[in-house]
């Protein structure tokens, strides 16, 4: 490891919880979606990404048998955010 990363670490482990993950978020941000996903998940392959797609798909449709037909989750939202500010 170079120094340069040693320090970085160091800076790292010194912060707090809430810090770490305002610093993830901006790593995220930084590193383009496709580099920062092989590099989480180098293992992973695309048939493995594809079948989790499709996994969640069908629990996206699975979930949607219990809302009413006339569900609205942007009212919703705005419901709850109504309530909770006052």
């Amino acid at each position: 490891m170079t120094m340069l990363q040693e320090q970085a670490v160091q800076m790292i482990q010194d912060m707090s919880d809430d810090n770490v993950g305002f610093l993830i978020e901006v790593i995220q941000r930084l590193i383009p979606k496709k580099t920062y996903t092989s590099v989480i998940y180098p293992s992973q392959k695309q048939d493995e990404k594809m079948q989790a797609f499709k996994e969640l798909v069908a629990t996206r449709n699975e979930v949607k048998k219990y809302l009413p037909d006339a569900f609205d989750p942007d009212a919703e939202l705005e419901a709850s955010r109504t309530v909770c500010t006052k």
